[in-house]
């Protein structure tokens, strides 16, 4: 599983609308509306890193309104 944090740029007033979008990719797992240097930042999960990828370049910054992502792969998480 791979899995990676992505800061997602939003136009003006569309924070909700964008929020709403991510979260209905089932690759989603979280998007929280922030304060900072992004708007949104979700935390998102593929079988792979070439599919996470994929998704983070060719689908999320298609998605109405997003103006711009940073992705933060995830290289070592504690497991619960």
């Amino acid at each position: 599983m791979a899995r990676a944090y992505v800061k997602v740029n939003v136009a003006a007033g569309k924070e909700r609308v964008v929020k709403d979008a991510l979260l209905r990719r089932e690759e989603v797992q979280t998007a929280d509306i922030t304060s900072g240097d992004q708007d949104i930042i979700a935390l998102v999960e593929a079988q792979s890193f070439d599919e996470l990828l994929d998704l983070t370049l060719n689908q999320l910054r298609t998605i109405e309104g997003v103006t711009g992502t940073v992705t933060n792969l995830i290289v070592d998480k504690d497991e619960e």
